[in-house]
């Protein structure tokens, strides 16, 4: 059944036909996939691949990959990217690469790339009860000229085309034939089509009635929208609204979809709109969701008289609608870029999304890949995006479980949003959880099932999702009120009032689609006051992410208190952590940091062994915070280590030396008391083998001293 019933082997690979290798001077290498580890040096030297055609190709170097390394490949090869450990893919006959290799000693070996290491572990095995069985695959190419001759082999095995764009096909294809089309060259990644939502907590129907309020403002007291529990005033009153700033959203729409007959809440507001929902002619807002999320980022509050508005209020706005009329829902573009590249053409910095995919959990996969490839290329847009709202209590330990990240929330690069708990009782769900249909299955255990969803502010939303991701980086960074929030309703007939309607122009709602935007509007009025208040004329996204996770509170142990696991306490340890990340938005900490903050936004950066050096001295004991971010090469969606350039912050001082020594994520962080002395702190490229810039990867600093 050659042809038809290939399996594939998820453990350690032992191809005799993949490999040449050099002498074992680096015998301690490996590759690192997610079906496997592979050890180069353990395989046979037989060279039986057919070398009449270009194939794709793995090229481990023996040391750390220089910029000079990748330059020579590039001058003979196409090259691709990075792979775990030290290795590159390329594209070449194999009697060249071997030529490559005599005269370049410091190659390791030289890896066919087979078909079972670009397979997605989401993919079940392939068996006789499956094999005829039709499957959505998204299926990923090198390149976006690979899609012709990809296309003509899928048509032969009879795969149903449904999406090609640029990188990017989505295919109905017979389970049979995966082996095969992760065979074929041009195709770097194979995984199940990802079921996209937003990611608003779904209104139970069947609990008790929602607490609507008032409707005439009378009953407003300030907390509703959640801008309160953010601090939002200490920047508004500096006159930091979001002035000058233009933010995108991608979502449901908005309102109307038309720019002459929007809600009076975003009248002079929007700049531009774009319909992306299949069968769509606009961009209007026919679900509800996307009007909410938009109020959150930036509704003037006019219909209130200026009490229910978003945290940067005076931004101009790019709208960009998802909804599709064919489907009843999302219809997310297969090329993510296209969503990004229309805001960013605008003049958008900052671009929010509150929807993402509820299965695969914690998987660096296609989707977060091309997040991270297009944020890599276009550095100063922050894109940010909502962890989920699959946050459950399965062992009933009373903590919410780890490990509930969707995707493109798993992106290294983005800012991943969760909900921390709004302080109000005007409205919404003013309900213990144990009244929720989903309690006696999800949340049944204490403290969890007697709680509130917005009773008090230090807490995290029992739905929101947590990590770590599944290479073990920390998500989500962030967390913003997430719980009964009060934002704008779509007027377009028949639009759901999600939580309940307030009146005809506000609803209540919540989820990490409610922090998201929230989130998202601090930074946009962040990027203000980097422009206006820290002469930063066009600051990066890993600063703007830095500033963010700098500023924010950590909420340890959360609003259960310091009981121990045993009794539910909701944080173990201090951030950063995969609970609430670096903490919850504090735009009052922003105003403060404008006193004794060093930010370096540092668009050069450091190449391998290279280092920047920031000296500080204390004349008196003091306390230091330090954080570092960088907008990383993208990963390999096969690689079971999402990481590429790898930096290390140093502290260096009287009584030694302190290293996070973190080679996982791409964003680290010192915080702790110090003597009086003098001091450095020092970012160093401890791995750089994708930089920009001959070799160097930028980064942002941000450190406080006090």
């Amino acid at each position: 059944m050659e042809g038809i019933m290939q399996k594939w082997t998820r453990l350690f690979i032992t191809s005799a036909l993949a490999v040449t290798t050099a002498s074992p001077a680096y015998a301690g290498s490996l590759l690192r996939f997610n079906s496997g580890t592979v050890n180069p040096g353990l395989q046979a030297q037989a060279l039986t691949f057919s070398d009449k055609v270009a194939s794709d190709y793995i090229v481990q170097f023996s040391n750390k990959i220089t910029a000079k390394d990748r330059s020579a490949l590039q001058a003979r090869f196409e090259v691709f990217g990075y792979l775990p450990d030290d290795a590159l893919v390329v594209r070449g006959t194999l009697s060249d690469l071997n030529s490559f290799r005599q005269s370049h000693p410091g190659v390791y070996a030289i890896v066919k790339y087979q078909a079972q290491y670009k397979i997605s572990n989401d993919i079940a095995p392939v068996s006789v009860f499956n094999k005829d069985q039709s499957q959505s695959l998204l299926i990923q190419l090198f390149k976006a000229s690979d899609a012709k001759a990809v296309v003509a082999s899928l048509k032969k095995m009879n795969a149903s085309l449904q999406v090609v764009n640029g990188k990017s096909i989505v295919a109905l294809v017979a389970r049979g034939q995966i082996y095969n089309i992760a065979n074929l060259t041009g195709v770097e990644h194979v995984q199940n089509t990802p079921e996209i939502t937003t990611m608003d907590f779904p209104l139970d129907q069947k609990m008790d009635p929602i607490v609507k309020g008032a409707g005439d403002y009378s009953d407003i007291k300030g907390d509703e929208t959640g801008t309160k529990t953010m601090k939002f005033d200490s920047v508004w009153s500096l006159g930091l609204t979001g002035r000058g700033q233009i933010a995108a959203m991608a979502d449901t729409g908005l309102d109307s979809g038309n720019i002459n007959q929007i809600a009076s809440d975003f009248s002079g507001a929007v700049k531009s709109g774009y319909a992306f929902g299949l069968w769509a002619k606009t961009w209007e807002d026919p679900m509800g969701h996307g009007t909410h999320v938009a109020g959150s980022i930036l509704s003037r509050g006019t219909a209130s008289g200026g009490r229910l508005k978003g945290g940067a209020y005076d931004a101009q706005f790019v709208a960009e609608g998802m909804w599709s009329p064919m489907l009843n829902g999302l219809s997310v573009p297969s090329k993510l870029a296209d969503l990004f590249e229309k805001a960013n053409a605008d003049g958008a910095r900052v671009h929010s999304n509150s929807w993402g995919a509820v299965k695969n959990f914690g998987a660096y996969d296609s989707m977060a890949v091309q997040v991270d490839e297009w944020m890599n290329n276009n550095q100063d847009m922050l894109v940010i995006f909502a962890a989920g709202n699959s946050g459950v209590d399965m062992n009933k330990d009373g903590r919410i479980d780890g490990g509930s990240i969707g995707t493109p929330g798993t992106a290294k690069n983005v800012l991943t949003v969760g909900a921390s708990k709004n302080k109000t009782s005007t409205g919404g769900i003013q309900v213990p959880v144990s009244k929720l249909r989903a309690a006696a299955e999800a949340w049944s255990a204490e403290p969890i099932f007697s709680s509130m969803l917005s009773d008090r502010d230090d807490g995290i939303a029992m739905f929101s999702s947590r990590g770590p991701t599944l290479d073990g980086r920390v998500k989500p960074e962030i967390v913003a009120p997430g719980t009964n929030i009060l934002s704008n309703r779509s007027h377009i007939k028949n639009a759901s009032p999600l939580w309940g309607a307030y009146n005809d122009d506000y609803a209540w709602s919540g989820g990490t689609s409610m922090a998201t935007p929230l989130t998202a509007g601090a930074v946009t009025v962040t990027r203000q006051m980097l422009v206006e208040k820290w002469g930063v004329q066009n600051p990066s996204a890993a600063v703007l992410k830095a500033m963010i996770m700098h500023s924010a509170d950590d909420l340890y142990p959360g609003q259960f208190g310091e009981v121990g696991a045993s009794r539910g306490q909701e944080l173990l340890t201090r951030r950063p952590n995969s609970d609430e990340g670096y903490g919850r938005v504090n735009m009052d900490n922003m105003v403060k940091m404008m006193s004794n903050t060093i930010v370096a936004d540092d668009r050069d950066g450091v190449a391998t062994n290279q280092s920047e050096t920031y000296e500080f001295n204390l004349n008196a004991p003091g306390k230091l915070y330090a954080n570092l971010v960088w907008t990383d090469a993208p990963g390999s969606a096969n690689a079971s280590k999402a990481l590429v350039n790898d930096l290390d912050l140093i502290l260096t001082g009287p009584n030694g030396t302190v290293s996070m020594n973190d080679h996982v994520n791409n964003a680290e962080m010192i915080e702790t008391s110090l003597p009086a002395g003098s001091y450095k702190l020092t970012v160093k490229g401890n791995n750089v083998p994708a930089g920009k810039n001959g070799g160097r990867q930028p980064y942002a600093l941000v450190f406080s001293v006090q």
